[in-house]
Formats: structure tokens, sequence, C-alpha cells
């Protein structure tokens, strides 16, 4: 595995961030098919979608522009949910060709902010209509969210799916990834591998986590930069992410199971704030202000588990 290295930046996550299709994390019959596209200079629509947060799809996205060096168009859709981010940025976009003959990709991130009733309806429309001069990449978290007629005219690669069917394959290739991140040739960074495996177990699949928890457990041990793991901030931390998961599905059951299980029930607070980013855009304001509400009560209530408890349902209704 080769790693592309960005020397200007100093967030793990940034500097090491995926720009041809050997240095990413997919299973290899994927990376075998895309080769392929880039081989023909070609890629069809896609619709890259998984339902957790950072195994992936924006980074493939780069690298497909990357390794194709094509003018590409990208757009925040959760920004942009109404039919205007049509009219005024993708059409001009979309209906020209490049003047030095390179391949045009508009990305659509987050496309399932997407307005299903007119914007989605009128983008299945530019699809076809400026198939010649541009392709689409729209990612998603809810793919069920994307109505069917924009489905069937885009390649669907479901990371949830891919994660799921390979996983051994996919922590190994974590495991060398990440590892070569830390070597001597890199970040020089000393480790037990025992550590590493478990950091990356508990972490996946997101990829990104796995990154920003090395940048974070690394600290300097007798003037040497050491990987340090904490196994219970780690095991900690793996119930912050299944509540946090349990909020955003509504599921009371499982809220009340991790709930219980937090060493310090006051944690939810921050954690819902460090999430706040995987919840609707339009909802984000009225969680801060509700967190802050109970984050406010903490201190003054007589059973601090319950008022985690009523943080996390009332969020999850919203």
């Amino acid at each position: 595995m080769s790693l592309s290295v960005d020397k200007k930046e100093y967030l793990l996550i940034e500097k090491y961030r995926p720009k041809n299709i050997d240095d990413i994390v997919i299973n290899e019959d994927l990376r075998v098919k895309i080769k392929g596209w880039i081989k023909d200079e070609e890629i069809p629509n896609i619709l890259l979608s998984s339902k957790a947060a950072g195994l992936g799809k924006t980074s493939l996205a780069h690298t497909l522009i990357h390794e194709l060096d094509a003018e590409a168009l990208f757009i925040n859709a959760s920004l942009y949910p109404n039919i205007d981010i049509l009219r005024n940025k993708i059409k001009g976009f979309a209906s020209t060709a490049s003047f030095d003959g390179r391949p045009k990709i508009v990305v659509l991130d987050e496309a399932d902010f997407l307005n299903a009733n007119s914007v989605q309806p009128a983008l299945r429309g530019f699809i076809e209509e400026f198939s010649k001069n541009c392709r689409f990449i729209l990612t998603c978290n809810y793919k069920d969210k994307i109505i069917e007629p924009i489905q069937n005219r885009l390649i669907n690669i479901d990371f949830d799916l891919m994660y799921n069917t390979h996983k051994a394959d996919l922590i190994k290739q974590m495991f060398l990834r990440t590892k070569e991140i830390i070597s001597k040739d890199y970040e020089n960074i000393a480790y037990n591998p025992e550590d590493l495996k478990y950091l990356i177990k508990h972490y996946y699949p997101s990829s990104r986590t796995i990154t920003n928890k090395v940048q974070e457990f690394t600290t300097e041990v007798d003037g040497v930069r050491t990987l340090v793991i904490n196994h219970d901030n780690i095991d900690s931390d793996k119930v912050n992410e299944g509540l946090i998961d349990a909020i955003k599905r509504n599921d009371f059951k499982s809220i009340r199971k991790f709930a219980e299980k937090l060493s310090d029930p006051s944690v939810i607070f921050s954690s819902i704030y460090d999430h706040i980013d995987e919840f609707s855009q339009e909802k984000r304001p009225q969680i801060i202000m509700t967190t802050a509400r109970y984050s406010a009560w903490n201190s003054q209530v007589r059973d601090r588990l319950v008022n985690t408890v009523a943080c996390a349902v009332e969020v999850a209704g919203i």
C-alpha cells in the first residue's frame, strides 16, 4: 500500500488523505472495477452510501477526481436542499464541455438532504440531459431518501454492506495502512502491535476515527513519540458511539442499555455536540439547545443517569 502525504497538514486525517485508488480502504473486487474505469478514463454516475460516518465516501469521490484529473464541482447538499442549487450552481457547470477535454464531475455530498418532491426529480433530468458532458457522484447516509428513479441511474457503492461483507480483509488493510503511517518512514511513532490491533478493532469501520485516535493517543515517552493506548478510554468511547447511534435511530431500548454502561453519564452532553454534524442540518440548533438545557440541569438533579437518558430521548425525538 502506498501513501499520499500532504506535508503542509498537521492533522493526520488530512495529511494522509488518499489521492490514489491503491491508498484507499475498499474490497479488492471494487478496486479492480474502479481501476478499469480509470484506465478507460470514464466513470459511471455513482451513489456512495453508508449510514455510518468516516467510512471513506467523500475520500473515494476525491480520489476518483484526482485519478481522472477531472474538473469538479463540489456541493454540500445539506446547505442547498432546494431547487436553486440546480439552477444556480449545477446547470452552468454541467451544460458545457471542458475547454481542455478533461472529464467534468459534480459531487453532491449529503444528497439525501435534497428535497425529494422538487429537487431530486429535477436532478434526475439533469443526469440524463448532461450525460455527454458530465458525471454525477452523490454521497448519502440514507439511500432510501434518494428517489428510486435516481438510484436506478447510478451505480450504488454501499459502504455499510462492503464493511460487513469484507470485514476481515478491511481490518487487515486498516492495520497495514495505519502501521505504515506510524512507521519510521512517515510519523516515526513507537507502538505495540497488539495495542494497534485493539484500537482498530474497536473503532472499525471508521477509518477517520482510527486515524484521529492515533493522533490523540500519541504522546512523548522518554523523548520518543509513542502510541499509548488506554483500554478503558477506548471501551468508554465505544459506549459513547453506541449511544449516539441509538439516538440517531431513535432506539429507546438501546439508549437505556448504553447509557447505563457510561461511567460518567454527563459525557453524553459533549458527545452529542461532538457528533452534531451527523444530525440533520436544520435540526442541529434545536439539538444543541436541548443538550445545553439538560447539561445545566445535571448538577441539580437527584439522578444524573435519568437526566442523561431524558436528554438522549428528547434529542432522538427531534
